[in-house]
């Protein structure tokens, strides 16, 4: 093979190579993984930080590929989002009413976020599991992604701001290696 011919085919093999490559790394696997953190860490191998930070930067891997600007990250809709995982372990309930009653937008004006503002936008996203299959921030994002209404959530572009809540245990064990995770997305205008 001549040499002007094998430069030719560099370049393509190595597109197609790093095509081959992509979904895995894209998924949590790879270099992708890495830059989120504890993605496939079971609930008990990480900290709750750890475990919010990973759910966050895999949504945010998500609406990146689909051409979406990232969410920013906001302390309000954490506390809102903390305080419903803690309640469903709690009350070993599953829902997105808490047990005493809230709803998201109740939780999220108690949290602050909504005030001075008039119109709002929200969507939340509410897993749970056990182990590393299950409860890993990677598991979470993924059952997330292939379910129409949760994936809406994350790949809605009106939305802009989220904060991420997670619990130890979930409604039907509280296990150290099981977790519970709330998802708060919001927009808001005055």
């Amino acid at each position: 093979m001549a040499p002007s011919s094998a430069r030719r085919l560099v370049a393509p093999l190595a597109l197609l190579i790093a095509l081959a490559l992509w979904p895995a790394a894209s998924q949590g696997g790879g270099a992708a993984g890495s830059r989120c953190g504890a993605v496939r860490q079971a609930p008990r191998a990480a900290t709750l930080h750890q475990l919010r930070t990973s759910v966050l930067c895999l949504v945010d891997r998500a609406r990146e590929r689909h051409g979406l600007r990232p969410l920013r990250f906001n302390r309000a809709l954490r506390r809102s989002a903390t305080s419903l995982s803690k309640a469903m372990v709690r009350s070993r309930s599953f829902s997105h009413q808490g047990p005493r009653g809230s709803t998201l937008a109740s939780r999220i004006a108690r949290s602050g976020y909504l005030k001075r503002f008039s119109t709002y936008r929200l969507a939340e996203n509410i897993g749970a599991g056990r182990g590393r299959e299950l409860g890993s921030p990677l598991a979470t994002v993924r059952r997330w992604l292939h379910s129409p209404d949760h994936r809406r959530n994350i790949l809605d572009r009106r939305l802009r701001d989220f904060g991420a809540g997670v619990a130890r245990g979930d409604p039907f064990e509280r296990s150290a290696n099981a977790a519970t995770y709330t998802l708060d997305f919001a927009v808001r205008h005055r």
